[in-house]
């Protein structure tokens, strides 16, 4: 009975991180090889259907507009910013982890790296 108990604990407890709301203050930590990372404060807000809207800050510290989504494990967002002058599209996408951070990958439209999304 023991581990019966314990094999549906641990069945069980992912799918309560992964149903978790993404409402509220994230912070992104993004890294392009090891040469460019960034820190990024987001407040996002999730609907029924999993569409995330909000604000991120952007490189000037300006409330850049997000948009995104939580589909089971996967979670994107993107915005708008600019990069010593330039814009540049941001679009994250990641899968929640055990922990309730999100790990994935970091599209710019130019060099691709990594993200960390933090509560």
């Amino acid at each position: 009975m023991k581990r019966l108990l314990i094999a549906a604990a641990l069945v069980l407890a992912p799918s309560a991180v992964f149903a978790a709301d993404f409402s509220g203050a994230w912070t992104i930590h993004g890294d392009i090889g090891g040469s460019i990372q960034w820190t990024s404060a987001c407040t996002l807000k999730q609907d029924a259907s999993g569409a995330l809207t909000g604000t991120c800050k952007g490189t000037t510290n300006e409330d850049a507009p997000a948009t995104g989504s939580v589909t089971g494990t996967k979670v994107a967002i993107a915005y708008d910013t600019t990069y010593q002058g330039s814009p540049v599209h941001l679009a994250y996408t990641g899968d929640v982890q055990a922990d309730g951070t999100v790990k994935g990958a970091v599209d710019t439209g130019g060099p691709a790296g990594t993200f960390t999304l933090t509560k």
